[in-house]
């Protein structure tokens, strides 16, 4: 074992090939799953939810812009090193995510796939695309093996640690299929793309805090979305869900609001104005004063953020 072996971030090593080499395509398709699975893993670990799409931002590049040092001959084995900036520096532990956390966690969904347990909670993405690593790894070996030694010291642990995990690229045991179902919500945003050319009629809505909502648009609303271009709308969608990723979206209603005209950025009415038709101040209240009156002192404070953190607990439970 080379100098270089024992210092390797990670090494993914796929054992038992059928034959010497192995084809470009093959390894194409490997490396192209395992760059998916862990940038979905550092897109959840920044906060967000595994139905987000869009372009990758500059954090998750630094989590999960891992780098192809080599491809050694014989056995396939790939040994990857963190994003630059992770590459050669041991920060303090922290409660930022770390390239570390990404590829631990990538490790420890490949045992759990290995032994069967189904995927847990809001995972079933990332136990899809870790799947689709190993079996791309079954398509060049029979078993492959990790090996993580991590740049950064986790807490109670050894200081070089080193982490494998051992598991089989073929005949995987299967998933539990995920969980399906409907909801209904409305938003509303700017339409600034129609489609309804036959085969998909779509609509494109700027929501705004900024997001795009690209949705399918039923048969029966075909004759309001072509006016609805460029206009600022309601839009009640149908959201089909597997588990917890979302896997279709269409549109059931719209609604085109008034709107102060074309290229006008002054609202139809001022909030003064509004405040006078709804019989409503528009004197700003003193809510420090208020909010002193109901929690006196900081207990109070945190046993109502207690209390909320519980209700937001039950709710998704």
């Amino acid at each position: 074992m080379t100098d270089e072996d024992t210092a390797a971030w990670f090494t993914f090593t796929v054992l038992d090939t059928d034959a010497e080499g192995v084809e470009i395509p093959k390894l194409a398709r490997l490396l192209e799953h395992l760059s998916s699975a862990l940038f979905l893993i550092a897109r959840i670990k920044l906060g967000a939810d595994e139905s987000r799409r869009g372009p990758r931002t500059q954090a998750e590049e630094g989590l999960a812009a891992i780098r192809l040092v080599r491809v050694s001959p014989g056995s396939t084995t790939i040994e990857l090193a963190p994003p630059p900036q992770a590459a050669h520096v041991r920060l303090e532990v922290t409660d930022e995510p770390t390239a570390d956390d990404v590829a631990l966690d990538f490790l420890e969904e490949v045992q759990h796939l290995d032994a069967g347990d189904p995927p847990r909670e809001a995972r079933q993405e990332i136990r899809r695309r870790v799947r689709a690593v190993v079996e791309g790894a079954g398509e060049i070996g029979a078993s492959a093996e990790i090996v993580f030694r991590p740049v950064v010291p986790r807490p109670q642990h050894p200081p070089d640690e080193v982490l494998t995990a051992a598991f089989r690229t073929r005949e995987l045991p299967a998933d539990q299929p995920a969980q399906v179902f409907t909801r209904t919500r409305r938003l509303s945003g700017h339409a600034f793309m129609v489609d309804v050319e036959p085969g998909r009629p779509r609509m494109r809505v700027k929501l705004p805090d900024g997001r795009d909502v690209t949705v399918d648009v039923a048969e029966q609303l075909l004759a309001q979305v072509s006016t609805a271009l460029d206009q600022v709308v309601e839009v009640e969608i149908e959201e089909s869900f597997e588990g917890s990723v979302t896997s279709g979206r269409i549109a059931r209603g719209l609604s085109v609001l008034p709107t102060s005209g074309a290229g006008n950025d002054k609202p139809p009415k001022s909030v003064h104005e509004l405040a006078l038709e709804q019989n409503i101040s528009d004197v700003q209240p003193d809510y420090r004063s208020i909010a002193s009156t109901i929690w006196e002192d900081e207990e109070d404070i945190v046993a109502l953020q207690n209390q909320l953190d519980a209700m937001r607990v039950a709710a998704t439970t």
